[in-house]
């Protein structure tokens, strides 16, 4: 009798375990998945560590390795891959908070300053075009990528020649430019889902960019990924390549525009305006 009691207690001890390592497990798995999206590193290792403590993918983890691992090595590891998530999760909302008593405090001393300086040296030097470009961006894409990378890597501005003012029918000396901006895209876990992402931030950077100034003609976006060369050697290098003109801007209807149709939509319109295309620099 003695022997039942203590098999029945076993295996209500063996069933909450159980139950609780399902609930541990998926509530990781689901904060691991969100966390891709906005922190790589630490959603990867939360997801790992899912894997470990749910039984089924466990056991499928187990049944491809020869050797056999002891439970209390999987509980290590499931503890490491948390570890490891949580030192290197984003400490940013700190280090923001710290820049913004140090920018309040470089604020309050400037105000200070301007009661006894020369109003001329007050006024506020008017930001270039790059400038407003390169902020209109940030603001709209985010000053950093997902990696960590910053957003804008070069912005330059490149005046039509006589020559293209006439081919694109515009009057003999207007001002007309064209913007040629390198960025850094978001890295994300698929080519489907990496490309649609790349997509996206080329179409938000041409809503931005192009109702700042009426003489920017056109845009081409070179949108950068860590890219492997023949050599094995990884860096950043365009993988593609948007060409946008100011009148195929002003024909979409941007409230209904579905961001995955811009490649297909850039290619047939270069048969109307060259300055309309669509490149992918790299073998997705």
């Amino acid at each position: 009798m003695e022997n039942e009691n203590v098999s029945l207690e076993g295996k209500t001890k063996n069933k909450s375990l159980t139950i609780i390592s399902w609930v541990v497990g998926v509530l990781l798995a689901l904060t691991g998945f969100v966390s891709l999206f906005s922190d790589l590193i630490p959603g990867l290792f939360l997801l790992l560590a899912a894997l470990v403590i749910l039984k089924p993918t466990r056991q499928f983890v187990m049944s491809k390795i020869p050797i056999q691992i002891g439970r209390s090595i999987k509980i290590g590891i499931a503890v490491l891959f948390l570890v490891i998530a949580g030192a290197t999760m984003e400490t940013k909302p700190r280090q923001d908070v710290a820049s913004n008593n140090s920018a309040g405090q470089a604020q309050e001393s400037e105000s200070t300053q301007t009661t006894v300086a020369p109003i001329e040296q007050v006024a506020a030097k008017p930001k270039t075009l790059e400038e407003r470009i390169t902020s209109t961006i940030n603001t709209s894409l985010g000053s950093q990528t997902n990696t960590k990378k910053p957003r804008v890597v070069e912005v330059i501005l490149d005046p039509y020649k006589p020559s293209m003012l006439t081919e694109y029918g515009y009057k003999g000396g207007e001002s007309v430019t064209g913007v040629l901006i390198k960025i850094n895209s978001d890295e994300n876990l698929t080519t489907n889902l990496q490309k649609g992402t790349m997509h996206n931030e080329a179409t938000k950077t041409a809503q931005a960019i192009f109702p700042l100034n009426s003489t920017i003609g056109d845009i081409i976006i070179w949108s950068q990924l860590p890219v492997k060369d023949q050599y094995g050697n990884v860096k950043d290098g365009t993988a593609i390549v948007y060409s946008i003109a100011r009148p195929l801007f002003a024909k979409i209807n941007w409230s209904n525009f579905n961001h995955r149709d811009l490649p297909t939509l850039l290619k047939s319109e270069s048969r109307i305006d060259d300055r309309n295309n669509y490149y992918e620099a790299i073998k997705f």
